[in-house]
């Protein structure tokens, strides 16, 4: 399968991918909670080109991850900011800095240390909650298909099943 586009894959994965997929878009969204906004300024630190920035920035602002404001001090200037949308992102983007200081460190030591504001320590991690506060381990979850779940899905949950049977 080549990567056109997951539009038609009924996927929650998939879906993400399809919003926020592209290899630029991550960085953008970084950048953004760094507090970047402006157009020139992600184009600087990121040395993206002009017309990939425009067409990353307008996928961003029409997926409801960014919103496009005028400044209020000059018209001819445009700020992007992150939508609640797009602030929902960061578990994900801390859960990629985390991963990638973990498994694709640099031989120099770390690049960036994610601490908590108030007392400076280190932050341990992106775990997965259960409703009353546990942390869970994948072997802990269960994927369920959904009332949306399509055949695709279905078939994928019988092969997991059949995996876990044939492994006892």
């Amino acid at each position: 399968m080549t990567k056109g586009s997951f539009v038609e894959m009924n996927c929650p994965i998939a879906q993400t991918l399809e919003q926020v997929g592209e290899w630029w878009t991550f960085v953008i969204v970084r950048d953004a909670f760094c507090g970047v906004t402006r157009f020139q300024d992600f184009q600087r630190h990121l040395g993206i080109s002009t017309n990939v920035l425009t067409r990353r920035l307008g996928r961003l602002v029409d997926n409801g991850i960014f919103t496009r404001e005028p400044s209020t001090t000059d018209a001819r200037v445009v700020h992007y900011r992150l939508t609640p949308k797009g602030y929902s992102l960061y578990p994900v983007l801390a859960a990629m800095t985390l991963w990638g200081e973990k498994w694709v460190p640099h031989d120099d030591g770390a690049r960036l240390t994610m601490v908590e504001r108030a007392t400076g320590l280190p932050v341990q991690g992106v775990r997965i909650v259960s409703a009353d506060g546990r942390v869970l381990t994948p072997e802990e979850i269960e994927t369920v298909a959904g009332p949306a779940a399509s055949d695709s899905t279905h078939a994928l949950m019988r092969m997991r099943e059949e995996t876990n049977n044939n492994d006892q």
